[in-house]
């Protein structure tokens, strides 16, 4: 445990601070596609994030960007004095850039930073603008929100009773426990990587690899007797970590670097070979009692 959390410490201090609370959201999946189709030409970068359709803006030097909120009104600034926000405007309130019960002073120095991050309702609708200034040029940002439609979930349950059935006829604890953990550190590893993976994840992905780990190391190396229960523990451990990443059945779009298909046949192997390898385990148990 020790070690995960200064492995997490470590990331967290190489990683950009600027925007991390809205990148690093642990979301795994989603039933929406944002995108940009049209960014103004000037000196600055414009995203949108997919975990939770929050805007990023980072602006070279020598320039100003000027975003205008759901009134009309200017916001957000961001130039080589750093990124300033107007305490009066209900839009930095409503999108989190100005936290509740801050006093209204007008524009205030948020950070001296030239990035900035916020979460914009209007990259909900289908279509979208956000009004911009480029060194004092009026501009629109546009694009379009796809909602996606879920994914049929019949395919895996098909997958997951066979994979049961065939656990069934193995009746071996071992290699089940072994392919269950082994699927489940495809998963955990899948998502740990993926770019909106918070430090919980992190924390999960290298626990979860330290107890496949033990486990397999008893197995190798331990006494006869402990097998059986590592056989268990192996199997228990993957079926634990694929039953957590069940939203990837429900939602569309898979946020981790694998395709959502590899993902989710990952779980299904998982789970299956770890319930089948749990059953087998305890079967033993029982038959030597």
């Amino acid at each position: 445990m020790k070690r995960s959390i200064v492995v997490v410490a470590f990331v967290a201090l190489v990683l950009p601070a600027t925007a991390g609370a809205h990148l690093r959201t642990g979301t795994v999946a989603v039933d929406y596609r944002p995108r940009i189709t049209h960014r103004p030409p000037g000196p600055f970068t414009i995203g949108v994030y997919l975990s939770d359709r929050a805007l990023h803006l980072s602006v070279q030097r020598d320039a100003t960007v000027v975003v205008y909120g759901y009134l009309g009104e200017a916001f957000v600034r961001v130039n080589d004095a750093g990124v300033a926000v107007d305490t009066d405007s209900p839009t930095a309130a409503a999108t989190g850039l100005v936290p509740r019960g801050t006093p209204h002073r007008g524009w205030v120095l948020r950070s001296k930073g030239r990035s900035v991050v916020w979460h914009d309702v209007r990259t909900s609708r289908r279509q979208w603008s956000v009004p911009i200034a480029v060194d004092g040029r009026r501009e629109a940002i546009a694009g379009e929100t796809q909602t996606l439609p879920r994914p049929a979930l019949w395919p895996w349950l098909v997958l997951l009773a066979a994979i049961g059935a065939a656990g069934a006829a193995v009746r071996r604890s071992t290699p089940l426990g072994l392919l269950s953990s082994a699927a489940a550190i495809i998963v955990a590893a899948g998502f740990a990587l993926s770019t909106y993976a918070d430090p919980g994840t992190w924390i999960a992905g290298v626990d979860e690899l330290f107890f496949a780990a033990a486990g397999v190391g008893v197995l190798r190396w331990g006494p006869p007797v402990a097998r059986l229960p590592s056989a268990l523990w192996l199997s228990v451990l993957g079926l634990a970590v694929g039953l957590s990443k069940g939203a990837v059945f429900l939602h569309a779009l898979v946020l981790a670097p694998l395709p959502g298909t590899a993902m989710r046949a990952a779980v299904v192997i998982a789970v299956g070979s770890g319930l089948a390898g749990a059953v087998a385990a305890c079967v033993a148990y029982a038959r030597a009692g």
